[in-house]
């Protein structure tokens, strides 16, 4: 076999060596997106399906509400507990959920930046404290929820805990996020099993080039 095609396989091998990349977590939303993904249209009011205020001086589905912020778009919108901003002062908890079904808890992360009129307290990953905090409304502060943060295989939720110090109150985040797929028992990883493959290739044509080079035989006397 030439120098050039085992050259060939073993860098072969070796790219297939390299780990598989991390997928993009699915299910992590924006405020002010619709189910697909695609900005909400229209004035204050119009239902953000993905963001739930659970507590709070009122609670229900997050809607659209501008009165004085930065301008929403392209990516997000602000959002409150209804179309006039929140009855009362006080801390609402704004939820969302993800499912990590698929991908490995232990390698996932998130990075965002988020803002609140009037002040971002924490975020709670699954209930426990990421101490991540935003002290108002006047521009986006940067986030992150690193690796080996209490993340669970499939559902997790994210808690935003807003305080209002008097009406209106609103919220806005835009976040993203990746983890390695999970490993799956008596599975190969497919860089392993291409590993496999190209090292049993290998294998099949050393055997066979040295079946075929020609026997030494002494010279004729």
């Amino acid at each position: 076999m030439s120098k050039n095609l085992l050259g060939t396989l073993l860098a072969l091998a070796g790219l297939l060596a390299v780990p598989a990349r991390a997928n993009v977590i699915p299910g992590l939303f924006n405020t002010g997106l619709d189910a697909g993904g695609a900005l909400l249209v229209g004035g204050n009011g119009v239902l953000d399906v993905h963001y739930t205020v659970i507590s709070g001086p009122a609670t229900g589905s997050g809607v659209t509400f501008q009165c004085c912020y930065f301008a929403d778009g392209p990516n997000s919108r602000w959002i409150s507990v209804n179309a006039s901003g929140g009855p009362s002062a006080g801390l609402y908890d704004f939820r969302t959920t993800f499912s990590l079904a698929g991908l490995n808890p232990a390698t996932a992360q998130i990075v965002g930046q988020f803002a609140a009129d009037n002040l971002i307290t924490d975020i709670l990953l699954n209930g426990s404290s990421t101490g991540q905090t935003a002290p108002g409304f006047g521009s986006f502060v940067p986030y992150a929820i690193p690796a080996g943060s209490p993340f669970v295989t499939g559902t997790n939720t994210l808690d935003f805990m807003v305080v209002d110090q008097g009406s209106p109150m609103s919220f806005r985040n835009e976040m993203s996020g990746t983890a390695d797929p999970a490993a799956q028992a008596g599975v190969p990883e497919p860089a392993t099993a291409g590993l496999l493959g190209v090292a049993l290739g290998l294998a099949w044509l050393l055997r066979k080039a040295q079946r075929q080079s020609p026997t030494a035989t002494k010279p004729a006397q």
